[in-house]
């Protein structure tokens, strides 16, 4: 799916740089057309007009892609219309300007006009005629300028976002099965199984709290994970739950720490993204001959939420593809959910595998 999107992408951009390109070609060559049929004209043109021309329609190129790229994305998509509409006009006044100066330095000066000028009458010399090059044919042609790659823009922002979404529902699909595969695995359930199969043999008053830590770990998984967010809360109390039933089969007596941060403020957040990390540090930070050393830590800052996980190595991974396979999910599942919003940081020192995950809660 990515490598198709990715594919379809490209071969657009490629069709959007040629097509964007024949246009501005046309717009440079178009005063030019007419000597294609009349070259006898090119020896009396007035050379001026021309570089007045390349010169305005070189700053309307520059601005269509700098409303495209910068102005719209930057203030137009974030509600700061007044920003963009002001740095719009001033665009207008620097492109009247230009067209002053243009005028007045490539034309206005030049032996033909002031030739052409001086057989006028007075009252054909009246330079009120001046305002239509200089005022009123750019200020119409920068409104079309900046129409055009305003609407072109919007248009664009709402594929994206509609090809996003898009996106999002397919890999949701595919991620709740993989999740379900990979949360519920039957290495996983077989373990606790037989963990509470022996709490039960020695009556143990843990073997009815392992039972309801299991069936609510299911029950999280099955019923409350779907397409939305869920409270922090949640998430954490599944985390414990994984935890303490992980405990239970632990060889050794060790360090295994889950600590959260005192009077977390209650957010939204998407569900099981933290698991996969919590699997791997009990499936490579124990053994049956090493005490473990395992530590979670979950802390908010401002409007960043951060996930620490850190445990000893004591096993070493003898199938490094499909960790590789689950790490990409993860790390895909984060640009789809959190774009630009995420910060996923691993580290692995030979002896200690640590994770830092920091989630920003809240678009700007």
């Amino acid at each position: 799916m990515a490598l198709v999107t990715s594919g379809f992408q490209e071969r657009r951009s490629t069709r959007s740089i040629i097509t964007n390109s024949i246009v501005w070609a046309v717009l440079f060559l178009l005063p030019y057309v007419n000597f294609l049929y009349e070259p006898e004209k090119w020896a009396d043109a007035n050379k001026g007009f021309l570089v007045m021309q390349g010169i305005s329609t070189l700053f309307l190129m520059i601005f269509f892609y700098l409303n495209l790229h910068v102005l719209g994305p930057k203030y137009l998509s974030k509600n700061r219309n007044w920003l963009f509409v002001s740095l719009i006009f001033l665009g207008l006044l620097l492109y009247i300007a230009l067209n002053y100066y243009t005028f007045h330095h490539f034309i206005a000066s030049s032996a033909e006009f002031i030739e052409s000028q001086s057989k006028r009458s007075p009252e054909e010399r009246s330079e009120n005629w001046i305002w239509i090059p200089v005022v009123l044919g750019p200020t119409l042609l920068y409104s079309i300028n900046v129409l055009a790659s305003t609407m072109l823009y919007l248009f664009n922002e709402r594929s994206r976002q509609k090809e996003l979404n898009q996106l999002v529902e397919l890999e949701k699909t595919a991620a709740e099965l993989s999740m379900l595969k990979l949360q519920i695995s039957p290495h996983f359930l077989f373990n606790t199984l037989n963990n509470i199969r022996w709490l039960v043999r020695k009556k143990s008053d843990l073997s009815e709290e392992a039972i309801l830590k299991l069936s609510e770990i299911l029950r999280y998984i099955i019923y409350e994970v779907g397409d939305k967010k869920v409270d922090i809360s949640r998430e954490i109390e599944h985390l414990k739950n994984y935890i303490e039933l992980q405990k239970l089969r632990l060889p050794q007596k060790g360090n295994v720490a889950f600590t959260v941060q005192e009077n977390l403020e209650s957010v939204a957040i998407q569900p099981l993204l933290f698991i996969h990390f919590v699997e791997n540090a009990f499936k490579y930070g124990v053994d049956s001959k090493s005490e473990p050393d395992i530590q979670f830590e979950i802390s908010t800052v401002d409007d960043t939420l951060t996930f620490s996980s850190r445990n000893k190595i004591l096993v070493t991974s003898s199938n490094l593809s499909n960790e590789g396979i689950g790490l990409v999910n993860i790390k895909r599942r984060l640009e789809l959910l959190y774009p630009n919003r995420y910060e996923l940081a691993i580290n692995n020192d030979s002896e200690y595998f640590e994770v830092i995950m920091k989630l920003q809660l809240h678009e700007d």
